[in-house]
């Protein structure tokens, strides 16, 4: 299920002209369903397997790397009791993923801190880097998706000079007067985005989700 969900959301980001950053790896075996990864690591090497962390709530069920995961846990293979390996999030500077049985759909994932509270709420930055799944890249800024157990799957953005990643919107939510002033208490300061953000519409949020990032970015590269 969160599998396809998670499918579902990037399909509608890459038709509002987003592409993800795809790397070529070799092929070499075929497992269904679980993800095949390799992970570039902060001293240079790199790490190839398939992901086998596990859902908490259902056991035995491998799944996408989510808020939970403080460490990406590896295995060769589907073997029974076949050994893992585990890479800290906090050694892993990125890392691409993908279902064999789509090959040629490759995701690329960045581990940096992340805070899921919305604007104008108390931070909640988890404690390790979380791995975030990037779906926007500017010239100056940046768009994620992650996902968290309890508060289930965001979109955020973050700048070079940011501490962590900011929750800006959530995938599917209807876009209100409420999300509305979410979107100014997160970007308040940035003063050019208040116009944009005043007359934005639940179309253009339906069409392009990370609309609010590109003005973000545009702007952000007149200035500087």
């Amino acid at each position: 299920m969160k599998k396809n969900v998670f499918l579902l959301i990037v399909a509608i980001c890459m038709m509002g002209s987003f592409s993800l950053m795809a790397q070529e790896t070799e092929k070499k075996k075929e497992i269904k369903d679980w993800m095949h990864a390799v992970a570039y690591k902060k001293d240079g090497t790199t790490f190839e397997g398939y992901l086998k962390n596990i859902t908490p709530a259902l056991y035995g069920s491998y799944h996408l790397p989510d808020a939970s995961d403080s460490t990406m846990i590896f295995t060769k293979g589907n073997k029974l009791f076949e050994r893992t390996t585990r890479i800290p999030n906090s050694e892993i500077d990125s890392m691409v993923t993908w279902y064999d049985d789509k090959p040629d759909l490759k995701f690329k994932w960045e581990s940096r801190p992340a805070n899921f509270a919305f604007g104008g709420s108390k931070p909640f930055v988890m404690e390790h880097p979380v791995m975030l799944l990037l779906l926007y890249k500017g010239k100056k800024v940046r768009g994620y998706l992650s996902s968290h157990p309890l508060y289930g799957f965001k979109y955020f953005f973050m700048l070079d000079d940011m501490p962590y990643a900011m929750a800006f919107m959530k995938p599917f939510q209807k876009f209100n007067e409420r999300r509305r002033k979410t979107l100014l208490d997160t970007f308040y300061m940035y003063p050019e985005m208040e116009a944009y953000i005043k007359t934005l519409t639940k179309e253009e949020v339906k069409g392009n989700p990370f609309c609010v990032l590109k003005k973000l970015d545009e702007i952000l590269s007149i200035n500087n």
